[in-house]
């Protein structure tokens, strides 16, 4: 059902996403620790006032803002036509793209997951994460009767885990690994674990 917004709910998601807008291009001028509202709202054209008739604070917004990089992240993964969304191939190409986002928007992700993370979003990130990896075990995996090894809750956080610390470490280095590179190391260690045993050895 279409929803159609008077003029007044228009201009006021019109500020709103402005906002989140300002924020971005801010926090990329700046880094998110030397921003505070007032950068927000000059860039914005927007007075402190009305700031806080959208968002109760800083942290607020910005996690707004990662919030709808995430969900247009998992859409474009979800969009990927192809074989049963669990298949090898495309958790592969999921991986991938979600190192290419990553890069792309580094400074954003670092807020999260880096050493100076803010604790609120960084809890929201790790939350948000698992909530998605979870969907998606169960909305895909188990109902098309894929094996697991663990209950999907507690996959989603070992998965959440690994990924969260990668990508903290990914981006905080320069460890001269691609995204492609970092995609393939976690694919093999989803599928295989990270040791590989000689079975000859065990014979």
């Amino acid at each position: 059902m279409i929803v159609s917004l008077t003029r007044h709910e228009q201009r006021k998601a019109a500020t709103h996403q402005s906002l989140i807008d300002a924020a971005r291009a801010v926090i990329v001028e700046k880094g998110y620790q030397r921003v505070d509202i007032l950068d927000i709202t000059e860039r914005a054209n927007v007075s402190k006032a009305t700031f806080y008739k959208h968002f109760p604070n800083k942290e607020e917004c910005v996690r707004e803002l990662m919030q709808q990089g995430f969900d247009a992240l998992i859409k474009q993964i979800m969009s990927v036509e192809g074989p049963t969304p669990v298949s090898p191939e495309w958790v592969r190409s999921s991986l991938e793209q979600a190192f290419v986002w990553a890069e792309d928007n580094r400074e954003f992700l670092l807020i999260m997951i880096g050493g100076a993370a803010s604790s609120q979003l960084n809890a929201f990130g790790r939350r948000y994460a698992a909530d998605i990896i979870e969907h998606t075990i169960l909305a895909e995996f188990v109902r098309d009767g894929g094996p697991t090894h663990f209950p999907p809750t507690l996959e989603a956080q070992i998965v959440t885990g690994m990924m969260i610390q990668l990508l903290g470490w990914w981006l905080e280095n320069d460890t001269g690994y691609s995204a492609a590179e970092m995609a393939d190391f976690v694919h093999v260690a989803l599928l295989h674990g990270i040791t590989q045993q000689d079975e000859q050895s065990h014979g």
